[in-house]
């Protein structure tokens, strides 16, 4: 896949997840989903991070 399509499709996929964080901290949905989703945005970060200093970029 494309690097452009892959960002464009994970930034569909984080919006949304950041509209489930954002029920989750206002108690419509269980707060556990929040604390995952935090965990597996901050595993994204360092996903992202790492794949970028890999290529060489600053």
């Amino acid at each position: 896949m494309e690097r452009k399509t892959f960002y464009r499709i994970l930034l569909a996929v984080v919006l949304v997840l950041t509209g489930i964080y954002t029920l989750g901290i206002m108690g419509v949905i269980p707060f556990q989903w929040s604390y995952y989703i935090t965990i597996f945005m901050i595993i994204l970060f360092f996903y992202l991070k790492l794949d970028k200093m890999s290529r060489g970029e600053p």
